[in-house]
């Protein structure tokens, strides 16, 4: 849905969204001490993966260069054929406008991506929680469930196991290669913004 073949309001629905989700599934110190379950970061894992990262690339690195500038009439006295003429601009999508929401919200969402899942404590912090949980899953077991300790090691691994999906690290590996790999295309649009190569087909 940040595709340029979506509006520029989708986008930034869609932006405000998942980084919203971003914010939620961060781990912070004072949630595992708070909260009976701590929140899942899966979805940000998810986001990280290469295949992600790669389309969110490709939205930043496409070419629009020929696409026009979709203009609306400035006097409500237009004539009925040119109003209507500019409707049906509006719905033809991609547009230069949709074109550039789509790489701002692209690169606002890594960014997001980024900000919210490298501080350093992250990692001591779900270390300790996740330790934390399998003491009292442990404590679960053996005093009020009365499991024996052969069960309840089985269980304990794949209570490990269901801990760690839901509170992995976020391995932000594909998201550096992923821009790394097209930095040569990033570098060109530095040098020559596509917004005055644009100007001259206005």
């Amino acid at each position: 849905m940040l595709s340029p073949q979506h509006s520029s309001d989708m986008h930034n629905v869609i932006a405000d969204l998942i980084k919203g989700i971003i914010s939620m599934a961060t781990p912070a110190p004072a949630s595992g001490l708070m909260d009976p379950v701590p929140a899942s970061n899966l979805f940000a894992r998810e986001l990280a993966s290469r295949e992600m990262v790669d389309r969110l690339v490709s939205y930043i690195i496409q070419d629009f260069s020929a696409l026009k500038v979709i203009t609306t009439p400035s006097s409500p006295s237009s004539s009925p054929t040119t109003t209507e003429d500019t409707e049906n601009s509006i719905e033809c999508l991609p547009s230069f406008d949709s074109s550039i929401s789509s790489v701002i919200n692209s690169i606002s969402i890594i960014i997001e991506l980024i900000r919210k899942n490298s501080s350093d404590y992250f990692e001591p912090y779900l270390f300790h929680t996740l330790r934390n949980r399998l003491i009292q899953y442990q404590q679960h077991l053996t005093e009020e469930v009365g499991k024996a300790p052969d069960e309840a090691k089985e269980m304990m691994e794949q209570a490990m196991s269901e801990f760690v999906n839901r509170m992995g690290l976020v391995n932000l590996g594909p998201v550096l290669n992923g821009v790394g790999d097209r930095m040569r295309e990033l570098t060109m649009f530095l040098r020559t913004p596509r917004s005055l190569v644009s100007a001259i087909f206005l």
